[in-house]
């Protein structure tokens, strides 16, 4: 990959992938993940290596540029969207993880894939070399059938304190897919579950996940790698909602444009409801837009001048990516709950709208209360929530 290919350069790459990922939506939807052809597109016009690092063929774009990106895709496929950000993400921690586990995932494939799921859901212990993970189940790894790796979170007991909290690094022999992922919404993303019995873990493919929020990792590295982790994660999913939001207003507004409100001989498009109904939704998903165009560029500037974005700003980050993805969710249904009897029709794209964006919503980085939570204690200055900030 051309490292020196520009932001406008990747627009245009979009938009001719554009018209084949809205073709390929429905057979998504029926083998429940990505199809090849896509990620196969996505990989030849660089897409899934924007946070990958510059010596193994990455862009080291930052957040700022990449999270439109993803809302350009998801204006044509919400799912295609939303595995192509998490299988972006993890690239992004190999990136300040120890040079040896990004030698192992790139020297033979610069374009191998990772997955993962961070919840700390194995019990492991520290043995001579690393760690050994007890068998667990991880759900649930988006975009996994076409990764090689994945990260996994785990707990290792401490007898002097809490838990540390640490994510592993392990290649696909050591872990199967488990074939769960029947679901209502994003099905097409294919986030199975991830299965392991007892496997060891070398000390340079984990890292302890207080250092990688303390910013301990990132130091030494590029600004990229530098960005604070939390933010990252949080505003990673949220182009989904934001694309799928504005593919629905162009939907509504082709569905509305010649029908009739119910026992009305008014056009839809000539009634006063429906003008307040846009002004509202508009003012959703622009307010959706801003919050994530801030929220970015905090997070790009920081690491930029090189500083650990304090927790305040990390908490804001936080709940402005919740709240985005709740405007987007919210105005999909009002358009939906407007669009009458024949969007509940499986083959009409406003109800597969309505429940993709839910699913974005359910995602446990958007989690709404747990971010306005966090948000005002620490205005309060509060003990947190979460050791997740």
């Amino acid at each position: 990959m051309n490292n020196s290919v520009s932001v406008v350069e990747y627009h245009e790459k979009i938009e001719s992938l554009s018209s084949g990922f809205r073709s390929r939506a429905e057979q998504a939807n029926e083998i429940r993940r990505v199809p090849e052809e896509n990620i196969a597109e996505l990989k030849a016009a660089g897409l899934l290596k924007v946070f990958q690092p510059a010596s193994y063929g990455g862009a080291e774009l930052s957040v700022a540029d990449v999270l439109p990106m993803v809302a350009k895709v998801a204006q044509a496929c919400p799912s295609t969207a939303w595995a192509m950000a998490v299988l972006q993400i993890h690239p992004w921690m190999l990136g300040f993880s120890p040079d040896l586990a990004q030698q192992e995932v790139y020297d033979e494939d610069q374009d191998t894939l990772v997955c993962g799921v961070l919840q700390p859901k194995a019990m492991t212990r520290r043995v001579a070399g690393g760690y050994e993970l007890e068998g667990a189940l991880w759900p649930y790894a988006s975009g996994c059938d076409h990764a090689s790796w994945a990260h996994v979170g785990g707990l290792v007991m401490n007898e002097n304190g809490p838990p540390e909290v640490r994510v592993f690094l392990i290649p696909e022999s050591d872990y199967e897919i488990v074939d769960d992922w029947h679901v209502t919404g994003l099905q097409a993303t294919g986030s199975k579950s991830l299965k392991t019995g007892p496997v060891f873990v070398a000390e340079h493919r984990t890292f302890a996940l207080a250092d990688a929020t303390s910013g301990k990792l990132g130091k030494g590295r590029s600004a990229l790698y530098q960005s604070a982790m939390l933010p990252m994660l949080c505003l990673n999913v949220t182009g989904p909602a934001l694309g799928a939001a504005r593919t629905c207003i162009e939907t509504f507004l082709a569905h509305i444009e010649n029908r009739n409100l119910p026992f009305s001989m008014l056009k839809q498009v000539d009634s006063a409801q429906t003008h307040r109904l846009l002004g509202e939704v508009m003012l959703q998903v622009e307010s959706a837009e801003l919050m994530l165009e801030k929220g970015a560029a905090m997070t790009r500037d920081y690491s930029e001048a090189g500083e650990l974005m304090p927790i305040k700003e990390r908490s804001v980050v936080r709940a402005y990516s919740s709240g985005a993805v709740r405007q987007c969710v919210s105005a999909i249904e009002s358009m939906f709950l407007a669009s009458g009897g024949t969007a509940l029709q499986e083959s009409n794209p406003l109800q597969k709208l309505l429940r993709d964006s839910k699913a974005m919503a359910a995602h446990a980085a958007l989690s709404h209360e747990n971010n306005l939570e966090l948000w005002g204690a620490v205005l309060l200055n509060k003990p947190v929530n979460s050791p997740m900030v």
